[in-house]
């Protein structure tokens, strides 16, 4: 068997040169991306004994997975404990067979631009070293995931989100069960020109979107005019908390408004209660939450944490309804208020149980399915649409509003 040293850029010539020499490709690889290997491998496609492409931290091409759609033996991995993390590419023609073995990955930086070093080994397909890179790739055998179109669609908004972030997690795949249904949930894949459609339709108030755009641009008036929710008078506590009375709202000058929409509060006692003392603990909860920019999972954890410790010692402590309608008032385009007038809705379009809904787990199961939907990634548009997507997590209660029977 002879062994050579190969660097970056003759690492991505050799691998071409072997792709189109052998005549089965095996490779197993962290991350992949779409280069000139890359279409010199799709080209060979019908060579491959198994391809298998990591997704790990979202970091593969969604170009490329698209390109493997229904391949024979082309797979991503399962998602499981520890990162995928090899770069073996092996070939094999009759006897011979060829590998190269090293740090680059099937990606640009591993093939271009990147300092890489790998060790090519060119021999019989008996030798013991080529006998052990076939035991190890048939022992990833149990990670293969077939590269279907759902997967594919589904990845490729997963990665689009997870490119904003600095250290995404794994994207949820098929093998994740539930996972999968809320990320490839109605709400999850809505298109932007369907979820526009729906939310000025209105259904449960008549054709209210107008007014429910007016309430919106009131309360973030509030917001943009105080340094802190503690500032706010107790009428505007009380509105934008969902329980201001009808003749507390004329005495404040605030009758224009139905302040219920987007989620009554009014029977919810103790947090009617807390909202008229204007604890200023649930004052620095909602101030946790910045009023522009990106909101972040450690945010929302620290107002969850400080919206319950305000209400520590009550008998029942409001958590889910109360607390989210607070997150959609201050932030409509990141938040909706989920209560039980639009919880069956908003359940069934996730793809989840309304019973399981909890503040602990609204971040997984409601907010990382709506971050990744194409209705809410939509680029900002110029015109009568403006308003609706600087609003339009909150205005999914406009489509899943369906007021219980008493």
């Amino acid at each position: 068997m002879r062994i050579s040293l190969l660097e970056t850029k003759s690492i991505a010539r050799k691998l071409s040169a072997l792709i189109e020499k052998h005549d089965r490709i095996s490779i197993a690889v962290a991350w992949g991306g779409m280069n000139k290997v890359a279409e010199t491998l799709l080209a060979n496609k019908a060579k491959f004994e198994t391809v298998l492409i990591g997704l790990d931290f979202s970091s593969t091409d969604p170009a490329l997975i698209e390109r493997l759609v229904d391949v024979p033996n082309a797979f991503v991995t399962k998602n499981r404990p520890g990162c995928f993390h090899p770069k073996i590419f092996y070939f094999e023609t009759g006897t011979k067979a060829e590998a190269i073995v090293g740090s680059a990955n099937f990606t640009d930086g591993g093939l271009v631009s990147n300092f890489e070093a790998g060790v090519h080994a060119k021999g019989a397909a008996n030798d013991s070293f080529f006998c052990q890179l076939r035991s190890v790739l048939e022992g990833y055998a149990y990670l293969h995931l077939p590269i279907t179109k759902p997967l594919a669609d589904s990845y490729r908004r997963q990665a689009t989100v997870a490119s904003n972030q600095p250290r995404p997690r794994n994207p949820v795949l098929p093998n994740d069960c539930k996972g999968w249904e809320r990320v490839t949930s109605p709400l999850a894949t809505m298109a932007w020109k369907d979820f526009v459609k729906a939310a000025r339709q209105d259904v449960g108030h008549g054709s209210k979107f107008k007014n429910r755009m007016k309430l919106i641009r009131k309360i973030q008036q509030m917001f943009a005019n105080s340094r802190s929710f503690a500032d706010l008078s107790v009428a505007e506590w009380k509105g934008i908390a969902g329980v201001l009375g009808e003749r507390e709202a004329e005495e404040a000058g605030l009758d224009d408004f139905d302040w219920g929409w987007f989620g009554s509060m009014t029977a919810s006692g103790i947090f009617a209660q807390e909202i008229g003392r204007q604890n200023v603990v649930v004052a620095t909860a909602l101030d946790a939450i910045p009023m522009r920019g990106a909101v972040t999972k450690a945010q929302f954890d620290a107002f969850a944490a400080s919206f319950t410790k305000a209400f520590a010692g009550a008998a029942r402590i409001p958590r889910l309804a109360p607390a989210t309608r607070l997150l959609a008032m201050k932030r409509p385009d990141l938040f909706v208020c989920v209560d039980g007038d639009n919880r069956a809705g908003l359940a069934k379009a996730l793809s989840t149980k309304p019973t399981t809904l909890s503040l602990d787990n609204y971040w997984e199961r409601v907010i990382d399915p709506i971050r990744q939907a194409p209705w809410y990634n939509a680029p900002r548009p110029e015109g009568r649409d403006t308003e609706l997507w600087d609003a339009r997590v909150a205005m999914l209660d406009a489509i899943y509003y369906e007021p219980r029977r008493k």
